[in-house]
């Protein structure tokens, strides 16, 4: 198989041969040191368990196959004589050794309590015979036991053993390495190729689906996917909404435009007009108000909105005293339940200021009346004044930018059709909403905000 330099298949082979490879070094260094000490070790062990049982009275409990010689240690003997005497009595219970002696370190150290270990190599026989010598009382013993040679053993035993081992090592790396392949390298692939679509964006593409934790992960690759199909969807819908704006806003900024340029142009010719400088500055206020609710609108780009706490009525009250140094002659009926509100405070004046301007523009009767009380968690504010009553196409497009529902009844003031689309994206990033209805010949806005945000 051909893999890419940096291939996620190829680095895996890489690691795990290289542990294959340091686990044979490993096994085959046991093999040729670790397991000889380990099994002379094991052998030696029921020669040291007849050792205490002879020293501790239980001679009885000594198995059968082990060999034990005790000589009486009352007279002294040679260390020949003691190897001749030995030798014949390991002859009776069977044991031929071909090189058996025991020297004068070992009968002197046995004299002084100390036990002595022996290995006597036979190598016509093909085993070796290990033995302890030790004296209990006045008895010199000998306890020991026939092992089959380890090296012919292994000779025997190693290519078998070597041979399994490097097939089950294969077998296993194969098999480790198809289950990586199919269960890690293949599923991310194609989670690399879902990202891939995705960030072309192509969403049209069905959902993946995973097993095991990668599960998670397609999971959320496919939240992505959803989450950047609406956010495209709304981005489109967006730069429609802004296409619109900017034509309507150009439409806006031509009309007084227009009528200052006839003002300018009758004027220029000597034609009389009484009205000139009053009509100018109408055209000045509508272009001036435009302008003002424009930058209010833009406000609502801010990405960062900051929270404080507030009490919402002294903002009323302010709010209501500068408004109506626009029409004195207005009336405004305040039944306001104060309350602190986690809130902002500079688009909340927005808020305020473009309902009461709202109302003062379309009001039949110069008269408001505001309502504010708690309901739960929540605040709640009532605009309400008596207006023309509309179409329901018209009262249904009232929060889009540019849409006026009627002309203004005060004529210090113009309608630009952006004051209840500022109100309604403003309390969206406030966290409330804006409720709009038409009832017995009044206009009622309903302002819902959340006491905490």
């Amino acid at each position: 198989m051909n893999f890419p330099k940096s291939n996620l298949t190829r680095a895996f082979i890489q690691r795990v041969a290289l542990i294959f490879i340091l686990l044979f070094l490993f096994i085959t260094l046991f093999y040729r040191w670790g397991f000889p000490t380990y099994y002379y070790w094991k052998m030696e062990q029921p020669v040291k368990e007849a050792q205490k049982l002879i020293q501790t009275g239980h001679e009885d409990q000594i198995p059968d196959d082990l060999v034990v010689v005790a000589v009486d240690n009352q007279t002294s003997v040679s260390e020949e004589e003691l190897t001749s005497d030995i030798t014949f009595r390991l002859n009776q219970e069977g044991i031929a050794l071909n090189r058996f002696w025991i020297d004068q370190t070992t009968t002197e150290a046995v004299k002084k309590g100390r036990s002595v270990q022996r290995l006597y190599s036979q190598n016509r026989q093909r085993n070796d015979f290990y033995s302890v010598f030790f004296t209990q009382g006045q008895t010199f013993y000998l306890i020991g036991t026939s092992i089959p040679d380890f090296q012919a053993a292994i000779q025997t035993l190693f290519p078998i053993v070597i041979a399994a081992t490097v097939l089950f090592l294969g077998l296993l790396f194969g098999m480790i390495v198809l289950l990586v392949r199919k269960q890690i390298i293949e599923p991310i692939r194609r989670l690399e190729q879902t990202t891939r679509t995705i960030s072309k964006l192509n969403f049209a593409a069905s959902d993946v689906q995973e097993e095991n934790e990668l599960g998670n992960l397609s999971q959320s690759i496919n939240q992505m996917k959803r989450s950047l199909s609406q956010h495209e969807m709304e981005m489109l819908e967006r730069n429609d909404q802004l296409k619109a704006f900017s034509s309507n806003l150009a439409h806006e900024l031509k009309t007084p435009l227009s009528v200052m340029q006839l003002l300018v142009d009758g004027e220029q010719l000597g034609l009389e007009n009484p009205t000139f400088l009053a009509d100018l500055d109408q055209q000045l206020v509508n272009m001036n108000e435009l302008v003002v609710n424009l930058l209010n609108y833009s406000q609502q780009m801010k990405e960062t909105i900051e929270f404080e706490k507030m009490a919402i009525k002294p903002l009323i009250k302010k709010e209501l005293a500068q408004q109506q140094l626009i029409d004195q002659k207005f009336t405004i009926e305040l039944e306001v339940e104060d309350c602190q509100l986690e809130t902002n405070e500079q688009l909340m004046r927005m808020v305020l200021s473009n309902l009461l301007t709202n109302g003062m523009k379309y009001s039949l009767d110069k008269q408001m009346r505001i309502i504010g009380k708690k309901q739960g968690e929540q605040y709640q504010l009532i605009f309400v004044n008596k207006a023309a009553e509309m179409s329901h196409k018209q009262f249904s497009q009232l929060a889009e930018p540019f849409v006026v529902g009627e002309e203004s009844r005060n004529n210090h003031l113009s309608g630009t059709g952006l004051g209840l689309s500022i109100v309604e994206q403003t309390l969206k990033l406030l966290g409330g909403e804006l409720t709009l209805q038409q009832e017995n010949h009044c206009f009622i806005a309903t302002v819902v905000l959340p006491i905490e945000v």
